[in-house]
């Protein structure tokens, strides 16, 4: 009974926020992750709901090609907690070995600590689980934990964003792989940006290959919500891949509530 109740009253809050859900206007400003892999330690207002999508090229060792389409859900829940629900999206391998099927889904919360002052950079972290989907022929299924720091700074016209981060692959036998990012970028225009990133991910053979890599992209700020991007990157370990080309988008296509002050 007391389950049926929670369920019921889960229910009806959520479907009283999408009814008060408003569409964004010049208020909202959308703070994409993409196309880095370090992501910034600054989010979203509160009540603001965000999504990150795009598709990804990876032209993998043995001449064998790869495409995912990530996604990524976030809603920022309290101002300084957001709550992430993601995954690489659907995957097509090509090849010897062809596969195709649903990647992991990870979710969990991201905290962020301290905010960016004069000399302070904002600080934040996150820990995330990973859960697999649907058996499929060439999917590797494992219950994995994803813990990450992230450091931001604005420095002059360069806008900085490190991370150091632990894939703990297979938590039944856990397999740790360290990655590290950093990546800067500026705007050329007020609404067109340049970035640049390097990256190293150690090995966790047999689940995870070592990799590392430079990537460059630009974005355009189509409105303030509304951010595309594409670029590439170029691999250091070839016996991994050589290279890998992507698209993508970020928008705050609602705001759930607003903050008293805001309004």
């Amino acid at each position: 009974m007391a389950q049926t109740f929670v369920r019921t009253l889960a229910l009806v809050l959520a479907a009283r926020a999408v009814c008060a859900a408003e569409l964004p206007d010049e208020r909202d400003h959308a703070v994409p992750c993409r196309p880095t892999i370090a992501c910034t330690a600054d989010f979203v207002p509160p009540g603001t709901f965000e999504i990150e999508s795009g598709g990804l090229y990876r032209h993998l060792a043995g001449n064998t090609p790869q495409w995912t389409f990530p996604l990524l859900f976030k809603l920022t829940l309290l101002h300084d907690l957001q709550w992430q629900v993601g995954t690489n999206g659907y995957t097509v391998l090509r090849g010897k070995t062809p596969a195709n099927y649903l990647d992991d889904v990870v979710i969990g919360p991201k905290l962020r600590v301290h905010e960016q002052g004069e000399f302070w950079p904002s600080l934040a972290v996150s820990a995330q689980a990973s859960i697999p989907t649907f058996r499929r022929a060439g999917y590797l299924r494992t219950y994995d934990a994803l813990l990450t720091a992230y450091v931001t700074k604005d420095l002059g016209p360069i806008h900085v964003d490190s991370n150091v981060g632990l894939n703990v692959w297979r938590i039944d036998d856990p397999l740790v792989q360290v990655y590290t990012a950093t990546a800067c970028s500026m705007n050329l225009l007020p609404t067109f940006q340049v970035m640049a990133e390097g990256y190293v991910y150690s090995g966790a053979s047999p689940v995870a290959a070592r990799d590392a890599g430079t990537l460059f992209a630009v974005s355009e700020t189509l409105a303030p919500w509304l951010v595309l991007d594409e670029g590439a990157d170029v691999a250091l370990f070839r016996d991994t891949r050589s290279f890998s080309l992507f698209v993508g988008l970020t928008i705050v296509p609602a705001v759930f509530w607003r903050p008293a002050l805001s309004r």
